[in-house]
């Protein structure tokens, strides 16, 4: 999943018409009724947790951890949760993206005539492919057409004035004890809500992923198992020792899809993104084992262990080598693994597992594991919606109904018979259900996701397990839910040229001295305010 949901500011001024600039010069007048970016990160209570206790996890998680909880089999009596239709018999009108193929319009399409039908309202929805999103969005904002739910996300420039400007204030309704109203938005942790707070309100309802954005690195079990390997590498040398043994050229196939910069990262103990001690932030580039990383990754890359293709593939490709044999590991996300499941065409010998970090030089206490952010992005509910903000959020409270609950089985899989069948009491989609149910309003809020491979008990236990063990060394990035204005206007330009600098060394095209230099520019070009206004945002938030 990308975490990019909305357009820069010149994505929304390159879309046209006087909306955008208006909007976007008055949410930039602090002057006259703007909000100074400095109150951004205002303290506010954020709703109480009350985790949905209806269904017993085979496989308990953890919310402090982010650890997910995990089931074996879809319960074969699941409980309706809710009674009555959430909605007023008004239509709702919304702006949802998908990573999948559109699927058929409400007309063609029995699922979505099967939910307005239980919402009590028609949810029109305009799916936008997300390759489309940002111009989508750009030109929505420009004429002032919002629709009463919209989908928006960290990355966007001057967010908490746009907000301001265009989202209802939600805290009298969520705050604290008041999201008792919505039981199911209170069953989400209170840690994926605070990136749903700006200027001491909360302006959104958050899309919870929990531990399931954290990138590791899954290896083929059976594959290895095949070779007699069933022990992991303790080091980095073990590891590369393993890598060239495993790779075989003449059989197209390598150890490796792409380069482990990140894996080699965390061996050394890199923090994740930032690490901050005594108030005072220091960004993750200028760790002194970044070189160290570099240079061993670029060994990986001269060794001859990376697929030839690494640097010009897409992560489509790397998912297709992996399954087919062609690499044994792979660095992908939690969220990735019923994918992997899916696409894979060896049947029940598929066998995948996480392993674990080892210490660079043979000590795990040294290696950590990069926790992901546990909040995709906010949906959330324009400004002018008034009266009608309880009835709005009542429907979010039932997209995000739990697992184990009627409601669940239905949002996700659809209707019975059409676009899934059982197998027991575990639904296995059908052609049409995987065509009919991506609706996308997954992305406006969502339960807490399970750990959960319909049918496949080995499978869950192994996703479970992996999880388990990350939490046990994971580490967050401690400026989640802060809010840098430098950060969203200048921060994707000028890591991209770091990300270029790090390509140009792992190729051999530059020396691993120049990360300095690199570094430093990155520091003068705005990586030193973005600092600066991190550690601002963190003592405005934890002010009183």
């Amino acid at each position: 999943m990308t975490s990019r949901l909305v357009p820069t500011r010149r994505a929304l001024l390159a879309a046209g018409g006087a909306g955008a600039a208006a909007l976007l010069g008055a949410c930039s007048n602090q002057g006259r009724g703007g909000i100074p970016v400095k109150y951004a990160n205002a303290p506010v209570t954020l709703p109480e947790h009350i985790p949905y206790q209806g269904v017993t996890p085979d496989l308990p998680g953890d919310p402090k951890t982010g650890l997910m909880d995990g089931y074996f089999e879809y319960p074969s009596s699941p409980t309706a949760a809710t009674s009555g239709a959430p909605g007023d018999g008004d239509a709702i009108s919304s702006l949802v993206r998908t990573d999948s193929p559109v699927p058929p319009g409400v007309s063609r399409n029995a699922f979505w005539q099967a939910l307005n039908e239980r919402l009590g309202s028609d949810l029109k929805m305009n799916i936008v492919p997300a390759p489309d999103w940002d111009q989508k969005f750009a030109t929505v904002v420009a004429g002032d057409s919002l629709p009463e739910l919209f989908v928006v996300a960290g990355g966007m420039q001057e967010l908490p004035k746009f907000l301001e400007a265009t989202a209802a204030d939600l805290t009298p309704h969520l705050s604290g004890s008041a999201v008792k109203d919505y039981p199911f938005l209170a069953n989400i942790p209170t840690d994926t809500w605070e990136q749903s707070a700006f200027n001491g309100k909360i302006m959104g309802v958050p899309v919870p992923r929990g531990i399931m954005s954290s990138s590791v690195l899954y290896k083929r079990t059976d594959l290895l198992e095949e070779k007699g390997i069933t022990e992991d590498p303790d080091s980095f040398e073990e590891f590369l020792a393993l890598c060239k043994e495993l790779t075989s050229p003449r059989s197209n196939v390598w150890a490796l899809g792409a380069a482990p910069l990140d894996l080699v990262r965390q061996m050394l103990g890199i923090p994740n993104t930032w690490s901050e001690k005594g108030g005072h932030l220091t960004r993750s580039l200028e760790s002194e084992q970044q070189k160290e990383a570099l240079e061993a990754t670029r060994k990986m890359v001269e060794a001859g262990v990376v697929s030839p293709d690494a640097f010009s593939s897409q992560a489509t490709d790397r998912k297709n080598w992996f399954v087919a044999g062609r690499n044994y590991f792979m660095m992908d996300t939690f969220s990735a693994w019923p994918n992997f499941e899916q696409i894979q065409s060896v049947g029940d010998s598929f066998r995948m597992d996480t392993m674990r970090t080892p210490g660079f030089h043979g000590d795990p206490e040294m290696a950590c594991a990069w926790l992901g952010n546990p909040t995709y992005g906010i949906s959330s509910i324009r400004k002018d919606a008034g009266e009608r903000i309880p009835t709005l959020l009542r429907v979010l409270n039932f997209l995000a109904a739990p697992f184990g609950t009627e409601e669940y089985l239905f949002r996700v899989y659809g209707v019975e018979g059409v676009d899934y069948d059982l197998q027991g009491s575990d639904p296995v989609a059908t052609n049409r259900g995987v065509s009919e149910t991506p609706l996308g309003f997954r992305y406006l809020t969502d339960a807490p996701w399970p750990v959960y491979v319909p049918g496949k008990r080995r499978s869950t236990q192994s996703w479970y397990d992996g999880q388990k063990m990350v939490v046990a060394y994971g580490l967050a990035d401690p400026t989640l839910g802060l809010y840098s204005e430098a950060d969203t206007r200048i921060g994707g330009s000028i890591t991209g040229r770091i990300d270029d600098l790090t390509n140009d060394i792992l190729q051999g095209r530059k020396p691993v001295s120049a990360w300095d230099d690199g570094v430093a520019a990155w520091k003068k070009a705005g990586g030193n305010r973005i600092r600066d206004e991190l550690e601002q945002a963190r003592a405005d938030k934890e002010s009183s």
